[in-house]
């Protein structure tokens, strides 16, 4: 090697070591949420979900994965920066279609920056809070909106309180909220297509949460692991007026603003060990509020909008756990009227689930689960066979054999075993589903196989 290559090489290192010692305070990180289920329904058919309500066990869903990667930085002592992209990839896989077209979804991609207490982000965000893990479900707070929010710590000793805003806009491919009509083109010939409905929805969501633990004089706790706290959250919809055209049947539909608004309320009690916990949510939901953001838009009244459509929710959740045995257990009951204003109707239904599964860790590395699930849902309509009420209730019954390389726990991971349910349902929940389907002719259905579930390092899944 030359002198002046040297010399170059001397003249880069106080560069190189600048850019090392940038390096060395951000990082990338990779995490990732997943569960894979392989399973049979004991007569040749492939093993499906079976829940009749919306929010039932979740030993049969269907395969689901996350991957997440981020960049982490931190500039000083109170400035951060936190770029977030989370893949979801959904089924059915190739396995089962044969064609090599997953179909991926963007859960999130925004970009964070703490300074100090204060925290703001932008992007596509899952704003969650807590989940009832047996439910497959957040019974209060579960947006994933385009758009940008704030969140804002008091310190401990001034209240130990979180405050948490978001705003952000969501549109489904649907004909009610967004359509396109051929148009001419101003130079030239041709038509080009043009946008003529646009109806995202805006949600506005705000929660306020304060803790209770130890801390400086106050020890409301024996333990300083263990605490509690209270959360107050509410949403507000929006989506405005538009007119939907229909080119080939030469005609158009007019479509009112709606709006929506939604509150609740959490409270939660932990011991700090072990992951034994207990919680409870209520919530109430009126309007556009008690409408899926990514289920297809629904009219209930005769303006073609929700109307007095509202929702009453009640659930709990929790884990115990002692030496090799834990309880996870779940259940809400839930109170929808989408059409508020007449007696009968398939929109107006009760409905609810109640869940517990005992487990055992028979070895440091293993365990067995069995678990037991009622569900039951009740309509607003008369069973012209009975002349009752229509109500469907089913009873569930499921056991897991899994190694858990991470050691005992409701909620170590990776868990990969075997899994087995049955399900018996009654004839009103043999009548929920078409007549030429296999639940609506057998009082018994079996699913038995394997499955995984994992979830490491992800913002999503603290």
């Amino acid at each position: 090697m030359n002198r002046t290559a040297l010399l170059s090489i001397a003249a880069l290192l106080p560069f190189v070591a600048v850019s090392r010692a940038a390096a060395d305070d951000g990082r990338f990180e990779f995490g990732s949420y997943g569960r894979m289920n392989a399973a049979s329904d004991l007569t040749g058919r492939t093993g499906r979900s079976a829940n009749i309500v919306d929010h039932g066990s979740r030993l049969d869903l269907d395969s689901y994965a996350e991957l997440e990667l981020r960049r982490e930085d931190r500039m000083d002592e109170t400035t951060t920066m936190r770029v977030v992209t989370t893949i979801a990839l959904l089924p059915p896989f190739f396995h089962f279609d044969g064609k090599a077209s997953d179909v991926l979804a963007v859960r999130n991609l925004y970009a964070a920056v703490t300074l100090d207490r204060l925290s703001v982000w932008a992007g596509s965000r899952m704003v969650r809070g807590d989940d009832a893990y047996l439910l497959n479900w957040w019974p209060l707070d579960n947006q994933n909106t385009l758009g940008g929010g704030a969140v804002y710590t008091l310190p401990r000793g001034e209240g130990d309180t979180v405050f948490q805003l978001h705003g952000g806009l969501q549109r489904i491919d649907d004909p009610s909220t967004y359509g396109t009509v051929p148009s001419l083109v101003r130079a030239g010939l041709g038509a080009t297509q043009v946008v003529t409905l646009d109806r995202p929805r805006a949600i506005q969501t705000f929660k306020v949460t304060h803790f209770y633990r130890n801390g400086g004089d106050r020890k409301p706790f024996s333990d300083d692991a263990a605490g509690a706290k209270v959360t107050l959250y509410g949403e507000v919809h929006e989506i405005a007026a538009g007119v939907a055209k229909d080119v080939n049947r030469q005609d158009i539909t007019s479509y009112p603003s709606d709006t929506g608004w939604m509150l609740g309320a959490q409270a939660s009690l932990w011991k700090g060990v072990r992951d034994t916990y207990a919680a409870v949510w209520v919530r109430y939901a009126h309007g556009l509020a008690t409408v899926d953001p990514l289920a297809t838009s629904q009219v209930f009244a005769l303006d073609r909008t929700t109307g007095n459509a509202n929702e009453a929710l009640v659930a709990a959740a929790g884990n115990w756990e002692s030496g090799d045995f834990g309880v996870l257990f779940a259940g809400y009951g839930r109170r929808v009227r989408r059409d508020a204003n007449v007696s009968t109707s398939w929109n107006n239904f009760d409905e609810g689930a109640v869940i517990v599964r005992p487990q055992w860790w028979f070895h440091k590395k293993a365990g067995l689960s069995v678990e037991a699930a009622l569900e039951h849902r009740r309509y607003a309509m008369l069973d012209q066979a009975t002349d009752d009420v229509v109500k469907a209730s089913q009873l569930r019954l499921g056991s897991q054999l899994y190694a858990t390389p991470w050691g005992p726990g409701s909620f170590k991971r990776p868990q990969v075993g075997l899994v087995y349910q049955a399900t018996m349902r009654d004839t009103g929940a043999r009548g929920l589903y078409p007549i030429d389907d296999v639940f609506s002719q057998r009082g018994l259905t079996h699913y038995a196989g394997v499955f995984a579930e994992w979830w490491f390092n992800s913002s999503s899944y603290p």
